[in-house]
């Protein structure tokens, strides 16, 4: 579906706040559009909605099937409100005053995120809490990245929804052209539409398909937007307008809750490292810590113990699970039967096999015995998850400081990793 909730402190830069864009070709050619946003040629005259209404929409998703979810819209005096719900998660943005204030929560999860500029940067306060293996946790982060263009300004419920997709919005010609009227449950709406041709990579264009059913307050009856490569259509989303009514106190607490910024912060260093000590192999050392996740198919895992291991020698140590390939799974269950026998042979063993992994050896996991002891792997890829969003990836090293501030290093990189753990 269009619904790609960014997750933990590493959320994906290229999308800023994107999170509706699920279908692989949608979001390819939303990160694309991204890179170079062009600007969207003006909205059509119209009305302003009067603020303090809530705008209730179905919305529906089509690329390959069919799904539905209902937003949430409101005009502020000082800003939008945007929510969206899809069965167990709730995302919802406040964008006022040059910030985009974000709040996304499914089951225990939720994260709290706010987007402000600083010169030539987008910078994002972030705060996730979530429950890993029965122990609850809490990571704060603070990043700025060095960017050309600001937030963009926000000042129409199109506007927003053009954000919130990740779309250029219409750029073509004219932008958009008065296509006729059509009769609607709330009164009879203006017609506009626009198709805009974006290249993506050489010999292939995404072609965005527009039609907006603008109302006479200003308020949109219904926003279209189709995604097509050439003449294959590979995705549409449809918002209908299906009610109004006066802003619940159910929306005025979630507004009042995202008025406030988060604030800078960085933190949950030790709450990392107690889950990974939970549901991981933890060695005894000195401070800074060391959480490294690896599978046991991975080549730059092989590479970081078998010619980088001295970097983690005194330092404290745990190893997590983080199964990427899922027929690895039995190896890391028989590893964790001779963590759980002889602790002080596993990285010993470790090296040997992954040794003989990078030699191509077709057998290099019979150096580890044949028993096999249950592990949390859900867990690990959960933690990962929480600290590196969608760039999970192995190895990956989180270095823990005794003040609980952490660093994330995600692929081989030894000499990061060497900066992060000197301090």
């Amino acid at each position: 579906m269009f619904l790609n909730i960014p997750q933990g402190p590493a959320m994906n830069k290229n999308v800023i706040v994107g999170i509706v864009i699920a279908a692989v070709v949608v979001a390819i050619a939303a990160v694309a559009l991204y890179k170079n946003p062009p600007k969207s040629a003006p909205a059509p005259p119209g009305g302003t909605p009067p603020a303090g209404t809530l705008y209730i929409y179905r919305v529906r998703v089509e690329s390959g099937h069919a799904i539905e979810m209902t937003a949430y819209y409101a005009p502020l005096a000082n800003g939008l409100f945007y929510g969206q719900v899809a069965n167990q998660t709730r995302t919802y943005f406040l964008v006022k005053d040059g910030m985009i204030n974000v709040l996304a929560q499914s089951g225990d999860n939720s994260q709290r995120a706010t987007y402000y500029n600083k010169l030539l940067e987008i910078c994002v306060n972030s705060t996730t809490a979530a429950t890993v293996a029965g122990e609850k946790i809490t990571i704060g982060s603070s990043r700025c990245t060095p960017s050309p263009n600001p937030l963009p300004a926000v000042k129409t419920f199109d506007d927003l929804l053009m954000l919130i997709q990740g779309l250029p919005g219409p750029v073509n010609g004219t932008g958009w052209v008065k296509s006729g009227v059509a009769q609607t449950p709330f009164g009879q709406a203006t017609v506009y539409t626009n198709k805009t041709e974006v290249p993506i990579v050489v010999g292939l264009t995404a072609v965005l398909s527009y039609e907006k059913q603008v109302l006479p307050d200003g308020s949109l009856y219904s926003f279209k937007v189709q995604l097509a490569y050439g003449t294959q259509v590979a995705a549409t989303l449809t918002y209908t307008l299906v009610n109004k009514s006066q802003i619940t106190p159910e929306v005025r607490t979630i507004i009042e809750d995202l008025s406030v910024p988060v604030a800078a912060a960085g933190g949950g260093g030790l709450d990392i490292l107690k889950v990974a000590e939970k549901i991981g192999m933890s060695y005894n050392g000195t401070w800074p810590a060391a959480v490294v996740f690896f599978d046991l198919e991975c080549p730059y895992c092989a590479r970081l113990f078998v010619h980088n291991y001295t970097l983690f020698q005194g330092h404290k140590l745990v190893l997590v699970d983080l199964v990427v390939h899922p027929e690895a799974l039995p190896a890391h269950e028989r590893l964790r039967c001779l963590y759980k026998n002889s602790p002080a042979e596993v990285i010993p063993t470790l090296r040997q096999l992954y040794a003989r992994f990078l030699a191509g050896d077709s057998n290099y996991t019979s150096v580890l015995p044949q028993d096999r002891c249950p592990i949390d792997a859900n867990a690990g890829m959960q933690l990962a998850t929480l600290l590196a969003g969608q760039n999970v990836g192995t190895p990956m090293v989180v270095v823990v400081y005794p003040n609980g501030t952490f660093t994330t290093i995600v692929g081989y990189d030894p000499k990061a990793i060497a900066a992060a753990l000197k301090g």
